[in-house]
This record gives structure tokens, sequence and C-alpha cells, in this order.
């Protein structure tokens, strides 16, 4: 990627490397009578401590208590993730070996029987980025790049963390920023041409 200023090339080897995690996303679903345990809420996180007890996922949403319309009455619909930091060469794992993993963790945390009447498998190699040491340096470089480059202005789950709503929340105020600029850059243009009128 080139980024120019005044028609120069601005450098960006201040940037530092950022090491990305894989992902897959595992929805499945499961008659209501094959769920034993079933828990209302949005979901379960799994902590990397209960590996020792065998659980392989990183945590699963229910869906269908969410958002009930997104499967028929007699379903329960969940959409699990494996990999992570945690488990980066499970995430690429095939459908088959995925799906008895999520069925297995299911099992000990809601109680299912059987297999699920539905699998779907969604693999991310890039899934999200791995904030470590150098977290510190990101910030510093996309600050730096926002003073030097006017105009420029950086939004999303590097600035702001990695939920939903900070990603919002962080392009929100980039939206600001951009207003403010926009309208600052044609006060200053009125003025301008106001000023040549003389």
């Amino acid at each position: 990627m080139k980024i120019s200023k005044g028609g120069n090339v601005f450098p960006l080897d201040f940037i530092p490397e950022i090491s990305y995690m894989p992902l897959s996303v595992v929805i499945t679903t499961f008659k209501k009578e094959n769920v034993k345990r079933p828990l209302e809420g949005f979901g379960v996180l799994v902590p990397s401590r209960e590996q020792k007890n065998g659980l392989k996922t990183l945590g699963t949403l229910f869906s269908s208590m969410m958002f009930p319309d997104r499967a028929p009455n007699d379903l329960y619909l969940y959409t699990t993730f494996v990999g992570g930091s945690r488990n980066k060469e499970l995430a690429k794992a095939s459908t088959n070996e995925l799906k008895q993993i999520v069925t297995s963790d299911l099992r000990q945390l809601l109680g299912v029987e059987g297999e699920p009447t539905f699998v779907n498998h969604f693999y991310w190699s890039k899934a999200f980025p791995l904030y470590g040491h150098n977290y510190d340096s990101v910030l510093e470089a996309i600050d730096k790049m926002e003073k030097n480059l006017p105009g420029f202005f950086y939004a999303g789950n590097h600035k702001g963390g990695l939920s939903v709503g900070k990603a919002m929340a962080s392009g929100y105020r980039a939206a600001d920023l951009v207003i403010s600029y926009l309208e600052s850059s044609s006060d200053d243009k009125m003025i301008n041409a106001g000023s040549s009128d003389y």
C-alpha cells in the first residue's frame, strides 16, 4: 500500500506487523428434545482452563435464543467458535472433525444427544488481529498517520477494540472527525475565496 503526501510517498515503515488468528465458525442445529440442559441467554464462553476437561471450543452463541426466527420452533440453533490463539491448528480442521468437536463440547455444556440436524462451517485464516506486546506501537503508528496526513482518519477494531460496539464507536468518532475536517476545509476555502474579492 502506498500513501502520498504532497505528491511524495509517505513512508509506512513504522507500522508494526500484526499477527492474525484463524477461526472456524460452526453452525449447528439440534432438536429441542435432544438438548437436555438448554440455557437461556446469549451464549457461553469457554475459559482456556476448561481444556483440561476436554472442551476445545472458544464459546457458543445461542443464536435461536437471541433471534427466535432464525430456526424452526422445534430446533435450537448454535453458533460455535473454534481456533484463535488457543487452538490455531484446530481452526483448520475439516467440517466433519469440527462437527464432532462442537457436538462433544455441546454434549458437556448443554447435554445434547445425537448428531446435529444441520451443520455449516466457515473458516477465516485471518479472523482477528492478535494484540500482543507491540499493541502500543500499533496505536502510535495510527496516531502518527492521523497527525501527519491531514484528512486521514482511522477507524476499526485496531483502534478501539474487537467488539462490534467498540468498532462502531470507533467508526462514529472517525465520521465526526471527517465531518469536522470537511467543514473546516470548506470554511477555509470560503474565507480564501472571500479575501480574493478585495
